[in-house]
């Protein structure tokens, strides 16, 4: 778990953005430049790199492994790489994801680590723990790739929701489970400074993925999870948080 602190003078756009699986035939190759261009474009933007960036098939992985790839993994590394390049300046972090763990099994090499010294940017391992101030807000947010196994869009947000069980936060983002999902629940919370009880809020994110029906997702039947990005307004004035999909 790394400890990130970041601060803005204005609102920002948060934008986890992994699940992309560059070198899967199915990869929506024109949703990931179209996201990659709007986040450039987007002065509000930030972004975690949530990890399964590329698809990393190995001649023993799921599936066909190396036959199902329509690129190496080195060209599959070279070509994240110069896509995110120019939005190098607003990644907050990168985290590893299971596909890139592939290769760090086989090998010791920890390709997620590699890319993001290339890019100059954080690089957070298995999870990031970032508190944010925006302006004069502060905001507490969990962010991990994620292993949930489940099949169902509830059980993909309970998966993410278990994470409030051991860290405290107000906004928890979750990759790999392939789910574009926004949830949030209230709390009761004693301010012992004031002697009052207050109501807040807790939000949970499942960040979305850039690839399409079919393949090994249809052969086992699995929900076709909608692909893209959450995009996550926090405000600078209030503590607020409100998210689009």
């Amino acid at each position: 778990m790394r400890y990130i602190n970041i601060k803005e003078k204005k609102d920002i756009q948060l934008i986890p953005l992994g699940d992309c699986h560059y070198g899967a035939p199915l990869c929506d190759l024109d949703k990931l430049k179209e996201t990659i261009k709007w986040i450039k474009d987007n002065p509000k933007a930030r972004v975690i790199l949530m990890g399964d960036l590329i698809d990393a098939g190995l001649r023993d992985s799921v599936g066909g492994g190396s036959f199902d790839n329509d690129a190496t993994p080195e060209k599959q590394i070279d070509f994240i790489l110069d896509l995110l390049l120019p939005i190098k300046d607003k990644i907050l972090c990168m985290l590893h994801g299971n596909h890139e763990e592939r290769i760090r099994q086989k090998t010791s090499i920890d390709v997620s680590k590699m890319m993001a010294k290339v890019l100059g940017v954080t690089y957070a391992g298995d999870s990031a723990y970032l508190r944010i101030r925006a302006g004069d807000m502060s905001y507490k947010i969990f962010a991990m790739h994620g292993n949930s196994s489940s099949l169902t869009p509830a059980g993909k947000l309970n998966s993410c929701m278990k994470m409030a069980t051991y860290v405290d936060a107000d906004l928890y983002i979750m990759g790999h489970n392939h789910e574009l999902m926004s949830h949030s629940t209230v709390y009761i919370r004693m301010n012992v400074k004031d002697k009052m009880i207050e109501r807040d809020k807790r939000y949970y994110i499942l960040s979305g993925h850039f690839l399409k029906y079919g393949g090994y997702a249809e052969q086992k039947g699995y929900n076709p999870g909608k692909t893209g990005v959450v995009k996550i307004n926090i405000d600078h004035k209030k503590k607020d948080i409100h998210t689009s999909l």
